[in-house]
């Protein structure tokens, strides 16, 4: 019984959490949001920019409502020739199937009427296809590592999945990176065991390397 009302305990406070957090983003002004968006946004194509030796494919988030708007890091990509990996999220098991993206046309809305890629037109990536870096949405971070998303699980069920292909092909993880604006920072995000932390964070304020 403890343990189950440990776990509820967890949901309840996860649920609070969400609810504050994404009342919180919603009223930042909007011109505040697209500055601090591309000041994040440069901070990520830095970091790219540093490791173009080693990395060249990213998968991003497309931005959704009140989201840090990840579009210009997209048409950075594009650029510069990186493969610019976009999920999409498939309801019937919560799971992620990733696609190259190419351009803005190649999006349609999804599931959740979040723009994502479209199945006629985008190009699915290989069954053991890893990212060589990760950018990850949340409404809630904090600087141990933890991440609070929407709930339905997808990033954590993916990075368990991630997980399992590195190992089967002995490749190490890529970077899983979060991005979010520095008033998404928290002391503490409420975590469970499976609930999968981050290992850095970006926000308009620069990155920050997560050691835990």
């Amino acid at each position: 019984m403890a343990n189950g009302e440990d776990a509820a305990g967890i949901l309840g406070q996860k649920k609070a959490v969400r609810t504050a957090a994404a009342a919180s983003r919603s009223i930042l002004p909007e011109e505040l949001r697209t500055q601090w968006s591309s000041q994040a946004c440069r901070s990520a194509i830095d970091w790219l920019s540093q490791l173009s030796d080693t990395i060249a494919s990213f998968m991003i988030y497309v931005p959704f409502r009140s989201e840090l708007d990840t579009r210009e890091l997209i048409e950075w990509g594009w650029q510069t020739g990186l493969s610019v990996i976009v999920p999409r999220c498939e309801p019937s098991d919560r799971s992620m199937e990733l696609y190259l993206l190419k351009s803005w046309e190649e999006l349609a809305p999804g599931a959740y009427g979040i723009l994502e890629p479209d199945v006629s037109q985008a190009e699915r990536c290989g069954p053991d296809f890893i990212p060589d870096a990760i950018f990850v949405p949340g409404l809630a971070f904090d600087l141990q590592g933890g991440r609070l998303g929407y709930g339905g699980g997808y990033y954590d069920r993916y990075r368990e999945q991630l997980t399992e292909q590195a190992l089967r092909v002995g490749k190490p993880l890529p970077p899983w990176i979060g991005l979010g604006f520095e008033s998404q920072l928290q002391e503490e995000v409420p975590m469970e065991v499976l609930d999968a932390r981050i290992g850095a964070m970006i926000t308009e304020q620069g990155m920050r390397i997560i050691n835990r």
